[in-house]
């Protein structure tokens, strides 16, 4: 290397070096002071509506020409609060003493839920901008937002907190997700999509997550419907040169001025959602996929799939806001574990088997006590291969039907659980109770038909109607046992149930059996006589 180039090479060094002191020299003269401060700080206000204050401010400008702001808090008390606001934004306008296609990057921000009410675009001046203070103009100008990154950000509802990062492109009314991961306790959501309106807000989002509590979900989507909507600054410029035709400006008033509007704008996003489980109360379910509507009215899951007790819930699901939600099932469910669902109904493994069904339902609240109480609507149900805790119908029957004195005694004390191959029933639900008008229980040995009903906590059954011996134990009874209680060949007695899901009680009505036994006897004596006098009749 030539003397001439190293000479040539250092003047160059030299030169970059001068531009770049004199850039941050001028970085610094232009907005490294409080009257900058002040105004972004009036102008910030006017924009949202809100109180807005910044205990400090410096400059830089790498990557890109950057304020950097220092202790921002947001309403009055402080709703949101940033550690560190960087506002990115071009050399050329900043030669203007304006801030225009602004990149906004939080570090350290906390928000908390609900929040203050946000001022519209209605509310904001179109006029030009009016100095900032006793005919001064103000030092810089905050013209357009591109986008916003907000990095280890907090955001808190009802005492509870999620944290991570979210990214987002400015777009007129709304913006575009690029980024949205949160994390709390044990799970983290992940959502892309585009928020068209976030004064709603109004969008449609793809949310992921490995664990989803849908109650905090609500409680989340409550707090955030009870504050009005923050709208894009402004819309970013789209004419060519950036530094001599930037979007209109905001105007700096002073806080007290900003009179907040009621939210005019109903909140209405669209989700499409996945989570590998999920917990609704105290009932959790798994394998989650659908589509969800969330507006300021509730949750709307249609269609919905997910698996509960082990089998498939397929349908749709509704839950109102608040703490005590209304919610509504319509749904078909398949292969369903009988043993798990009366567990969580409090009543362990009163019921087993697998079952598939429809049901139509209302309930209320979010612990299972309250869902069961206040359940209504109907249901087909039909349970296979399962069996019912110390029901013992065949010993019911065989020992009613000995006619020993202490056969009721020795139901109760050998009671035992009842195998079935088949359980079915039309349900209409309501008041805390299930009651039916055509339930069926078949197994290799009996097969009852009964109506009447059973308290959903299992805690009262009220059945009745008649059960039959198959037709081998029929044959084993006795000649003179079918005879007098046969229907249709097989033994057939009255029977009512009662007592409790952990405790059923079998009642064969000894007395309406004689009744058949006497009948049955009649209609034998009157068919003899008859078959008597006809063969009388034909040998003349």
């Amino acid at each position: 290397m030539t003397n001439k180039t190293k000479k040539v090479l250092v003047g160059l060094a030299v030169l970059v070096l001068v531009v770049i002191v004199g850039a941050l020299a001028l970085v610094k003269v232009v907005l490294g002071h409080d009257s900058v401060r002040e105004a972004l700080a009036a102008q910030l206000s006017k924009s949202i509506g809100q109180p807005v204050t910044i205990s400090g401010i410096g400059a830089g400008i790498y990557p890109r020409v950057t304020v950097n702001l220092e202790g921002v808090e947001i309403g009055q008390p402080a709703r949101i609060s940033v550690r560190t606001l960087h506002v990115g934004t071009d050399f050329r306008a900043l030669l203007s003493r304006q801030i225009a296609h602004a990149s906004l990057r939080l570090d350290g921000a906390r928000i908390e839920l609900p929040l203050p009410a946000f001022a519209t675009a209605t509310d904001r001046s179109t006029t030009a901008p009016q100095p900032a203070n006793g005919g001064t103009a103000s030092p810089v100008q905050l013209v357009s937002i591109d986008e916003i990154a907000l990095h280890d950000v907090e955001i808190v509802s009802g005492g509870r907190t999620l944290r991570g990062d979210i990214e987002a492109s400015l777009e007129s009314d709304g913006f575009l997700l690029r980024t949205f991961a949160l994390r709390a306790d044990d799970t983290i959501v992940e959502a892309t999509g585009k928020i068209s309106d976030i004064n709603g807000p109004v969008g449609d989002l793809t949310v992921k997550a490995d664990r989803l509590s849908f109650d905090r979900l609500m409680a989340f989507a409550a707090d955030f419907s009870k504050g009005s909507g923050l709208e894009a600054a402004s819309t970013p410029s789209t004419e060519p040169s950036r530094a001599t035709k930037p979007a209109p400006s905001v105007n700096p008033v002073s806080p007290s001025s900003a009179s907040p509007a009621p939210k005019t704008v109903p909140m209405k996003v669209a989700v499409t959602l996945t989570a590998n489980r999920a917990t609704m109360g105290t009932l959790a379910i798994e394998k989650v996929s659908g589509q969800a509507l969330l507006t300021d009215q509730g949750l709307t899951l249609e269609p919905i799939t997910f698996e509960l007790f082990n089998g498939r819930y397929q349908g749709s699901l509704k839950m109102a806001l608040g703490d005590n939600p209304d919610i509504l099932l319509n749904a078909s469910l398949s292969d369903v574990d009988m043993g798990a669902l009366t567990t969580y109904a409090g009543s362990k493994d009163a019921l087993t088997g697998r079952l598939t069904g429809r049901i139509d339902l209302s309930a209320r609240g979010s612990a299972p006590t309250a869902i069961l109480e206040s359940a209504k609507g109907t249901a087909r149900v039909d349970i296979v291969n399962g069996s019912v805790k110390n029901l013992g119908l065949v010993r019911a029957v065989v020992l009613a039907t000995s006619m020993r004195t202490d056969s009721m005694a020795q139901i109760k004390e050998g009671a035992r659980n009842e195998p079935f191959s088949r359980l079915g029933a039309t349900l209409t639900v309501g008041n805390g109770a299930m009651s039916t008008q055509d339930l069926k229980f078949e197994s290799t040995d009996i097969s009852l038909g009964a109506a009447g009903s059973v308290q959903l906590n299992g805690s009262a059954i009220d059945l009745k109607g008649q059960v039959q011996l198959s037709q081998v134990l029929s044959q084993q009874a006795g000649r003179e046992l079918v005879r007098y209680t046969q229907d249709q060949g097989r033994v057939t007695l009255p029977a009512t149930i009662g007592g409790s899901a952990e405790k059923p009680a079998v009642r064969i009505d000894l007395a309406n059996m004689a009744e058949r036994a006497v009948r049955n006897k009649a209609t034998e004596a009157a068919q003899d006589a008859l078959k008597k006098g006809l063969g009388k009749l034909f040998s003349r």
